[in-house]
């Protein structure tokens, strides 16, 4: 894990990112995706409830706002470090609370680790404020994509490990004190991944951030045209995606009928899928530009929206092999798009300002996903009784839910399209790219 031995050409210290994130992602996944919904599913949580806690996490980073008048003074990588070692803290609560069973019910053991979500989200939301002007700072632009592929190469092997992990774990042992080790094994993770943190290179806060600074111009910069474009993808993209993968978790706890082990190992695979974005776009996000692969991620995401409406209408079976391919395609669309979209991002914000440029980038998304997953949780139990065949198709909560979400995908198509990209290739050029930098074509020929 040494600075030598990652991908040539990054500037010195840049590598020791990509171990901090496989580590940081041993540690989240464990408190902030499917082990956390598992055990608040466990203590009686409604998707409304199910939702709160996926909303936490972003909507904690609507403080990057009034944070981001701060960073330049204290500084890229302190603002972050302070920041991920303190929210360490908040894990202690979660380690406690499922070693409480019969000291308190389980409505206060939820209120618990709500509270509990809420403080470790709040010290991240405000920390994150300075991590897209530290990343700029120190990744040039002409290696921006490739560095973006390797993240999120890391991220994925990061959380594929703990869910695999997870999965195991759960496969051999029973009763709530099992998540009290998940949680330490993520406070223990946070830890290790802060000596690579630690490590690696500050940038250079320009003056101009580093100043006392006058009152932000926000309305000069919500009339920068290609900037307000991307700010309405990002919202759209963000009620699309808000709260998605724990209303997954309950749908198959729950009209599914399937068990904590089966359900952490379907969710894994989205992280194999995730990890070979990686291979796909490692050099092709330069090549062929961010808005023609967005388009390939959607076109994908429509397939698996159907799919699920299938399953949870009844008219596909819910079988682990469709299952785990569903969550394969799925890894791999929302880190294409994903990927796309901070590229995208990083190219139109400019330089003078862009503490706060990508701070509101981030809080616009963030509030959609923070608050839709609490709307659309609050549609699924209030349809909770509803049963009504129609198309071959049982309509149910879970149905419509995705139905609903094909509608916002079409919207986000039409946004997508507005989008001012100079250098990206035509649907053409695009077919043509991926006929001819095919590796499997390569391979073929041995």
């Amino acid at each position: 894990m040494s600075a030598d031995t990652s991908s040539p050409g990054f500037p010195k210290g840049v590598n020791y990112l990509f171990a901090f994130f496989f580590f940081n992602f041993l540690s989240c996944m464990m408190v902030m995706d499917s082990p956390v919904i598992l055990y608040a599913e466990s203590l009686g949580a409604s998707a409304t409830v199910i939702g709160l806690i996926q909303g936490i996490t972003p909507l904690m980073v609507v403080f990057q706002i009034p944070a981001a008048d701060h960073v330049g003074r204290v500084g890229y990588k302190r603002f972050i470090t302070t920041g991920w070692t303190l929210r360490l803290v908040f894990i202690l609560p979660l380690i406690a609370v499922p070693l409480l069973d019969g000291i308190l019910n389980p409505q206060s053991q939820l209120a618990l680790v709500i509270g509990a979500l809420f403080g470790f989200n709040l010290v991240r939301g405000i920390a994150s404020t300075a991590w897209f002007p530290w990343i700029t700072g120190i990744i040039p632009e002409n290696m921006r994509g490739r560095y973006l592929a390797v993240e999120t190469a890391s991220n994925n092997i990061g959380s594929l490990v703990a869910l695999l992990l997870a999965w195991w774990y759960f496969s051999n042992s029973t009763g709530s004190s099992r998540f009290a080790v998940i949680f330490t094994f993520s406070l223990v993770m946070g830890m290790v991944s802060l000596w690579f943190i630690y490590r690696v290179p500050d940038a250079e806060v320009t003056e101009e951030n580093a100043a006392e600074k006058q009152p932000v111009p926000w309305r000069e910069i919500w009339q920068h045209t290609n900037f307000r474009k991307l700010l309405w993808v990002a919202f759209t993209w963000a009620v699309l995606m808000g709260g998605l993968m724990g209303f997954i978790v309950k749908f198959l706890k729950g009209p599914a009928g399937w068990a904590d082990d089966r359900v952490l190992l379907a969710s894994a695979i989205k992280f194999i899928g995730g990890l070979s974005s990686w291979w796909f776009l490692k050099s092709r996000l330069e090549r062929v530009g961010s808005r023609p692969l967005m388009f390939v991620a959607l076109g994908i995401w429509g397939l698996i929206l159907l799919t699920w409406t299938g399953m949870s209408g009844e008219r596909v079976n819910v079988s682990l092999p469709l299952v785990c391919v569903v969550y394969f395609v799925s890894g791999f669309a929302f880190c294409t798009f994903y990927m796309c979209l901070n590229k995208l991002a990083m190219a139109t914000v400019p330089e003078l300002g862009k503490s706060h440029f990508f701070a509101l980038f981030s809080v616009v998304g963030s509030l959609a996903v923070g608050i839709f997953p609490i709307l659309w949780g609050v549609m699924i139990d209030a349809l909770e009784t509803t049963r009504i065949t129609w198309l071959g198709v049982q309509w149910n909560q879970f149905s419509i839910y995705f139905v609903g979400l094909l509608g916002v995908l079409v919207g986000l198509v039409v946004l997508v399209a507005r989008l001012c990209e100079e250098k990206a290739v035509n649907l053409n050029e695009l077919m043509s790219d991926l006929i001819r930098n095919n590796p499997l074509r390569d391979w073929l020929r041995r």
